[in-house]
């Protein structure tokens, strides 16, 4: 049966409106969600350093030593070296005399040169038992102890020149305490001093 005439009325209005028949549009499948992430912790911070340890306090005697010489000499005269040895401390100390002047000469207790060259040792070498207390000397606060020795024994000053001569660099054993001396077993404490070498020109007059 065709379509009555107010039908065909409808279907021009709509066509010339622009209405078609409309199909359901699909709904759209949801964005799929991010997983949350998770808050990265702050670095830690490094550990504290540990204080540096203090170092051990040492006490070291202050000790000043000096020697004294005649400035000229004659060839094959003697010569006579002054060693002073003052404690600048302010508590007694007790000096092994070994291998110093404050023994006279044992061994090498200098080191000799004729313009620039060495002078051999000529004196006594000592082959020594252990030290005993009188093996020490005492030296009060401010006090000196000092010998005088003849270098002319165990040196050959015969020929011109100018003599240098300089004392070793350390004493052998020193120490703080009476109680101390002698050391037990050899433990001794060395202990470093510097004196000034001395000079003496040999020549004849």
């Amino acid at each position: 049966m065709g379509l009555g005439r107010r039908n065909l009325a409808w279907l021009a209005v709509l066509s010339a409106a622009g209405v078609t028949a409309c199909t359901p549009k699909p709904a759209e499948a949801p964005a799929p969600q991010q997983a949350p992430v998770a808050a990265t912790p702050p670095p830690a911070p490094p550990p504290a350093a540990e204080p540096a340890k203090e170092p051990t306090a040492v006490t070291t005697p202050k000790l000043e030593c000096a020697l004294g010489v005649p400035p000229k000499a004659k060839p094959g005269e003697p010569i006579e070296v002054l060693f002073k040895l003052t404690n600048r401390s302010e508590s007694p100390v007790w000096v092994l005399k070994w291998q110093t002047p404050l023994e006279g000469i044992l061994g090498t207790v200098f080191e000799v040169t004729r313009d620039g060259e060495e002078v051999p040792y000529q004196g006594p070498m000592v082959k020594r038992a252990a030290p005993n207390a009188d093996s020490y000397t005492a030296i009060a606060p401010g006090a000196t102890a000092e010998n005088t020795v003849e270098v002319t024994q165990a040196w050959d000053f015969k020929k011109p020149g100018t003599y240098r001569i300089t004392f070793r660099d350390a004493l052998m054993d020193v120490a703080t305490r009476k109680e101390d001396v002698p050391r037990p077993g050899g433990a001794y404490q060395s202990t470093p001093v510097t004196c000034a070498p001395v000079d003496v020109t040999v020549a004849a007059r």
